[in-house]
């Protein structure tokens, strides 16, 4: 499909009339080159925005500018992109709508795809990208009862989870392959329960969560090799866990504020384990509380807290 067909599709799509009802907008292009894009503004309730795309270096949005689906103030909103080719990028914006969804699909090869939801209650984000060399990227701003559920099955994939002013988040994040990096950062977040699950080689975890409360818990899990994982957190009430099966793993665990729960389970070789926590003058009812177990060979613990009333154990066989 050429260049001026994809955008001449793009601008009608950009400029169908809303109703006060329901929108449905479905694009589908097969070839290469593609370029898609779809609007929906003020569509009262119910609108639905699909984008197919089957060949080689598909582009669902502008790169560095429009989204490939935007949808603004509106009920009932979802947005499907999916792209089974090389090279593809997509990209989606929902900004003040309520009970939205969006879901990714990409087969293939050298896939990016960002998603940003702002200002949306019963928020939801699906990814997938089966492939070598992925990229994704998702933010929630302002958001309730939020999910983020990706999988990552390849090599080289690199994946970054931001939540801000959140409550009710679950973002679960699974990376099945080598040298994969994913980032999970919650700012003024509350009852939340992130997750970070990575089997392969060379994989790196990092968590970081300011001025959080009432985490359910901070959940890193990692099998293979030379993993490392890092867990920041300022908050009170908030619990992690963190748990390598390999060989070569680091964890680091560092806590601010009462109340916190923090636990590092280690079972490879040459691991080495960090716990620090840094309260304040707390009631009994107010201990912070740590655990370290590794389960293998030349592990390194060491664990810190200041405060009062609080509980430490380590245990290495």
């Amino acid at each position: 499909m050429s260049g001026a067909i994809a955008a001449a599709l793009s601008l009608m799509c950009a400029l169908q009339p809303a109703s006060a009802q329901s929108n449905r907008a479905t694009l589908a292009q097969s070839g290469t080159n593609n370029l898609a894009n779809i609007e929906q503004m003020a569509s009262a309730q119910n609108a639905v925005a699909t984008i197919t795309q089957t060949g080689n270096n598909n582009i669902a949005g502008t790169p560095g500018g429009a989204a490939g689906i935007m949808q603004m103030n509106a009920q009932n909103v979802t947005a499907t992109i999916t792209q089974n080719g090389n090279a593809n990028q997509a990209a989606m914006m929902q900004d003040d709508v309520d009970n939205s969804t969006a879901a990714f699909t990409q087969l293939g090869n050298n896939n990016q795809m960002t998603a940003r939801q702002q200002a949306v209650s019963a928020a939801n984000i699906t990814a997938r990208q089966d492939g070598t060399s992925n990229f994704a990227e998702f933010a929630q701003l302002d958001v309730a009862n939020g999910t983020v559920t990706t999988r990552q099955v390849g090599t080289s994939n690199e994946l970054s989870v931001r939540q801000e002013r959140a409550a009710n988040t679950s973002p679960v994040v699974e990376q099945d392959g080598t040298a994969n990096v994913a980032n999970v950062t919650q700012y003024l977040d509350y009852y939340s329960t992130p997750s970070i699950y990575q089997n392969g080689m060379r994989n790196e975890a990092n968590m970081v969560q300011n001025n959080a409360r009432d985490t359910q818990a901070m959940t890193v899990r990692q099998t293979g090799m030379d993993n490392r994982a890092t867990v920041n957190n300022s908050g009170m009430r908030n619990a992690s866990i963190v748990t390598q099966t390999g060989n070569n793993n680091l964890a680091t665990v560092s806590k601010t504020m009462n109340f916190n729960e923090s636990e590092i389970r280690q079972l490879g070789n040459l691991n080495t384990a960090t716990i620090t926590q840094n309260g304040t003058t707390a009631t009994a009812a107010q201990p912070n509380v740590a655990m370290i177990m590794q389960l293998g060979n030349n592990g390194n613990a060491t664990l810190a807290q200041t405060g009062s009333n609080n509980r430490a154990t380590i245990v290495q066989r």
